[in-house]
């Protein structure tokens, strides 16, 4: 994908509990880390409204294509930060359909489908692509329960899920994520299962008609209930007339 600078942090999603929001930063500024959960002089809360559930799909399933090439190369590796501490890792890139093998969106019909794709490992920090921010100090985590988008899922083509494999060998055979769209973002929450903590992977996907425009601070990571925001590939400005994210 291009880098042409990064999408500032709009109002995190409200789920079971409401999540803080980042304040949204200047274009071409370089990503912020969030703020904690409650703190008031900069976060506005997000009301949900809408709570649709999203069938759940199997990561394990998918076959792709070639990924988008980016200027630090076809994955965008980050920190899920808050206050200068990594809570995690996100790994992300956006792949195009497995007939696809050079992947340019340039080229490509529009109503090409993309795949977005975010490894997230709670408690560990691969360190990062320039120019992201870099984490100060790594935290365990006890306990994550909820990845989230933190930007309207653009383009939405009404697939998304997760490596039901992955979620198995971090949170046991009974583990489970729901997938709901609120505020036109995607969430993903754990249901059911053994703690999801420090070291273990799971594969979150989604898909779009929208291919990306660049980096920005998209996502977030619910950790020891605090929430850190993550940076990723985020889609670009829909069509005219087509809608803005899920619903």
């Amino acid at each position: 994908m291009r880098v042409s600078g990064f999408v500032g942090c709009a109002a995190l999603v409200a789920a079971s509990a409401s999540l803080g929001a980042c304040a949204e930063n200047d274009a071409g500024a370089g990503p912020e880390n969030a703020a904690d959960e409650g703190a008031s002089d900069h976060i506005a809360l997000a009301e949900p409204v809408s709570d649709s559930a999203i069938p759940t799909m199997d990561f394990d399933n998918e076959q792709l294509g070639a990924k988008i090439e980016g200027p630090v190369g076809p994955e965008v590796n980050a920190s899920f930060l808050l206050d200068g501490k990594s809570y995690g890792d996100i790994e992300s890139y956006v792949a195009c359909p497995t007939d696809i093998t050079t992947c340019d969106p340039k080229n490509l019909p529009a109503g090409t489908v993309y795949t977005y794709v975010h490894v997230v490992t709670p408690g560990l920090d691969k360190g990062n692509d320039e120019p992201f921010k870099p984490n100060k100090q790594v935290m365990t985590v006890a306990a994550a329960d909820m990845f989230t988008m933190s930007l309207p899922s653009t383009g939405f083509s009404g697939e998304a899920g997760y490596s039901k494999g992955q979620a198995s060998a971090a949170a046991g055979p009974e583990a489970s994520f729901s997938v709901k769209c609120k505020n036109d973002r995607l969430v993903f929450e754990k249901l059911s299962g053994e703690t999801w903590s420090t070291g273990e992977t799971i594969t979150f996907y989604w898909k779009s008609t929208v291919p990306p425009k660049g980096p920005g601070e998209g996502f977030a990571l619910r950790a020891d209930g605090k929430v850190a925001v993550g940076t990723g590939p985020v889609p670009g400005t829909p069509p005219a007339g087509e809608v803005k994210g899920c619903a």
